[in-house]
């Protein structure tokens, strides 16, 4: 999958045992990052309200 995805970057990175880690592709470079874990209506509610400027 990650040779399809991001050929650019070899090797790949090594994964994350923990829940919402993952690699950000930039400039011919793989970033860690941490990503929110939603379910679909809590990720639906947080855009609705960041649409809406209420943070």
């Amino acid at each position: 999958m990650w040779q399809r995805l991001a050929p650019i970057v070899d090797p790949a990175p090594k994964s994350s045992p923990l829940p919402g880690r993952l690699h950000v592709v930039q400039d011919c470079d793989a970033h860690p990052a941490q990503v929110p874990l939603m379910t679909n209506a809590e990720a639906a509610d947080w855009l609705t309200t960041t649409a809406a400027g209420e943070i």
